[in-house]
């Protein structure tokens, strides 16, 4: 543990002070106020621990993950070979961010291992009363989430970070900064990780390692204030009040929770030798290496399955449990084929397991079950989900399409280079994989340009041997056809319409580009949910956080400069682009119904 006075490294380090006297002279203020304010600032971050309250925590994190799940499944040799990686070097765990559990959950599996508990960076959100002093003394330290013009705030928490990594303490910290209203990891944040990187280059620490690691739920308690959210609604405030009444709704069955550990990253190994105006190129290609590794990791989950399978279902009628089971069951060869991380049993998933599935889903009121006696044998049921559950049923899905981006990609690069014949068809493809590439790299941390297009290629290899001659001799249709059941439909569609939502409404703006980027998304999202009321795009396109990472997409490679030239022209050109692809989709979609007949 570190000690209670562990401020007297921090505020006495010679380097720490000589930037506050710094941070003083710029900012107007004296040596002894700078002080007074780097103090206060650090008694409102810093850690007391105490190893009774820590192994009280992870007691009672068990307790309350229990209220809902039945077991946390994790390899304890994973454990093991983090200890002896953090015998040497501290470590930084990453964890995904999916529910307000995701900290109990860990720091429990870490509790039951004999594991010390992670130092863990919270929000000062939860520093309420009794949550907060418990938490304080369980490990945690607590930052804000805005920090703005408060060089002085910086300066410490900087320095606090350093201080623990130098003593080699295991630190955790969400690398998307929020918890993720739509299933799919989002972005990295760089600010405690540039600090960490910091660490390594004034040599206060000689590596780090980065421990990617994803936690996933068969079933998320918050998917209801998370619909909201993304429907524009303020997020909840957390309070005494709001824990208690949330853990006294608990006592459901949600299955289980899944926590699986990435393969470490050497940050000295990364960073190497590169030149100091290389830092900030280096830390985001070490965030974006951390998401690709969470990714990695992340299980297909036999909910995330059904639910996609329901999903991709384009009937209006809903899937029978034979259809389903079919459907289900193709999904899952289809993983053991790839080999993709599952969860433990998904090979052996059967109809009695479907089954529970759906019927949890149906007392969420996420599926509908619809039966029908007249059928020649007896009662039947099909299983649907009504647009107004689409949002929340995405979530389970959104988990695991980053595994099918690259065979989704193919179907629509295919479909999208039109009727072209022989070499012009191949070379039509290779230009729309690449333009895919190009929309889909920063949402889902694809790798560069050529190792997706061989990944593709490989996965197209698989499932069609001698596909590049099937296409130059057959043309498009019959190669496609071998490709049934097509992922596209319910892996990308909904990502590419918000997308589209976004480049239409800024080819529209006057300059092409938003000046209020909150009012724009607002805009963008009631444009949005008209077109899926009148069925022009589906319902889970409509969300304010895939509206965001479609403005994040459109605008990531503009000029800094705010006099540049009118960019409605781009923005038009991305919207027909976008639309060339969905048009893709639609065409694999009709295929789809054509092909159940």
């Amino acid at each position: 543990m570190i000690p209670r006075f562990a401020r007297l490294g921090v505020l006495t380090d010679p380097g720490f002070r000589s930037d506050l006297a710094r941070i003083a002279r710029e900012t107007g203020r004296t040596d002894r106020q700078a002080m007074g304010a780097a103090k206060k600032y650090l008694r409102e971050i810093r850690t007391i621990p105490s190893p009774l309250v820590a192994g009280f925590g992870g007691w009672a994190a068990g307790k309350v993950w229990r209220r809902n799940y039945r077991n946390v499944h994790y390899d304890p040799r994973d454990l093991e070979r983090l200890a002896e990686l953090g015998a040497d070097h501290p470590l930084v765990f990453l964890p995904s961010h999916k529910s307000q559990l995701d900290h109990a959950v860990l720091h429990h599996v870490l509790w039951s291992n004999g594991r010390p508990p992670n130092y863990t960076a919270s929000g000062i959100n939860m520093n309420f009363f009794l949550v907060g002093p418990i938490l304080r003394r369980s490990g945690s330290f607590f930052i804000r989430r805005r920090i703005g013009d408060r060089p002085i705030y910086k300066r410490v928490l900087r320095a606090y970070l350093a201080h623990i990594l130098e003593q080699c303490h295991p630190v955790e910290w969400y690398i998307e900064g929020t918890r993720s209203r739509t299933g799919k990891l989002l972005p990295p944040t760089y600010g405690l990780l540039t600090y960490a990187a910091e660490a390594i280059w004034n040599g206060r620490c000689n590596d780090i390692h980065a421990i990617p690691v994803s936690i996933s739920y068969d079933h998320v308690e918050e998917i209801e204030p998370y619909v909201a959210e993304q429907r524009g609604a303020t997020k909840r405030r957390e309070t005494l009040v709001w824990m208690v009444k949330s853990i006294l709704m608990m006592g459901r069955d949600y299955g289980d929770i899944h926590v699986r550990l990435g393969e470490p990253l050497s940050m000295a190994d990364l960073f190497g030798g590169h030149p100091e105006a290389d830092r900030r190129g280096k830390v985001a290609a070490l965030g974006t290496e951390i998401c690709s590794r969470i990714n990695r990791a992340t299980p297909v989950t036999a909910t995330s399955l059904v639910v996609s399978a329901i999903l991709g279902d384009p009937g209006p009628h809903g899937l029978s449990m034979t259809r389903l089971e079919e459907v289900v069951g193709e999904l899952v060869r289809d993983a053991g084929t790839r080999r993709l991380p599952a969860v433990d049993g998904l090979a052996s998933l059967d109809r009695a397991g479907i089954e529970r599935i759906v019927r949890t889903l149906a007392r969420r009121g996420i599926v509908a079950i619809d039966q029908d006696a007249s059928g020649p044998g007896g009662v039947s049921r099909t299983y649907r989900i009504e647009p107004d559950q689409r949002l929340a049923a995405s979530y389970y899905r959104n988990t695991i399409a980053h595994h099918y981006v690259a065979p989704a990609a193919a179907e629509v690069a295919i479909a999208a280079a039109g009727r072209a014949t022989g070499r012009s068809l191949l070379e039509a493809f290779h230009n729309r994989l690449r333009e895919l590439h190009g929309l889909l790299e920063t949402d889902f941390f694809l790798p560069d340009r050529e190792t997706f297009c061989g990944q593709v290629a490989g996965e197209l290899a698989r499932r069609i041997p001698a596909w590049e001659t099937r296409l130059l001799d057959e043309g498009a249709a019959p190669v496609l056809d071998r490709l049934r059941p097509h992922r596209a439909p319910w892996a990308l569609r909904h990502f590419l319409e918000a997308y589209r939502v976004v480049a239409g409404q800024l080819a529209e703006d006057p300059a092409g580009r938003p000046s209020d980027a909150k009012g724009f998304l607002r805009s963008a999202l009631q444009r949005s949910l008209s077109d899926a009321r009148q069925d022009r795009m589906p319902a889970e396109a409509a969300s304010l956080a895939l509206l965001s990472a479609g403005l994040r997409m459109a605008t990531r490679h503009d000029p800094a400069a705010t006099d540049e030239a009118d960019l409605r022209p781009e923005r038009e050109a991305l919207a027909t682009e976008l639309g060339r692809y969905l048009d893709a989709i639609q065409t694999l979609d009709q295929w789809s119904v054509a092909s159940s007949r």
